[in-house]
């Protein structure tokens, strides 16, 4: 017989994220914030929604920036560079209320193709399966 509280973390450990469904996740849900901020004339929704692009390169840049070996020089730099343009860009698109959001929108799905693509089961994980 299995112990309650066994059963109870095998039940949860079934539908943990792994880091890279994580950041699949993360990117999902930037890529919808922005595109419902483009479709909105709320200034408030556009300016949440670059806040949160803002935050989340910010800390794919940092992530990237100390080296903690688990990724390659390469692939770092790389991320960082990544990082850098979507924050400039985002930058922009606070100052001026007229540029459009598709580029942030193509650079945030661009990496979560990446993600989903190189995953190693191949699979998209379905969060809506957790609730």
């Amino acid at each position: 017989m299995i112990h309650p509280a066994m059963r109870a973390y095998q039940n949860v450990a079934g539908y943990s994220l792994t880091d890279r469904q994580a950041d699949a996740t993360c990117f999902r849900l930037l890529i919808e914030e922005l595109e419902t901020a483009s479709a909105s004339s709320d200034p408030s929704v556009r300016l949440k929604a670059l806040t949160k692009n803002q935050r989340l390169w910010s800390m794919i840049m940092k992530a990237n920036s100390l080296d903690a070996g688990a990724t390659n020089y390469e692939d770092r730099e790389l991320f960082v560079r990544l990082a850098s343009q979507a924050q400039r860009y985002g930058i922009r698109a606070i100052l001026d209320t007229n540029l459009s959001l598709a580029p942030l929108v193509g650079i945030a799905e661009t990496v979560l193709e990446g993600l989903e693509t190189s995953a190693g089961s191949g699979q998209e994980f379905d969060t809506d399966a957790m609730l």
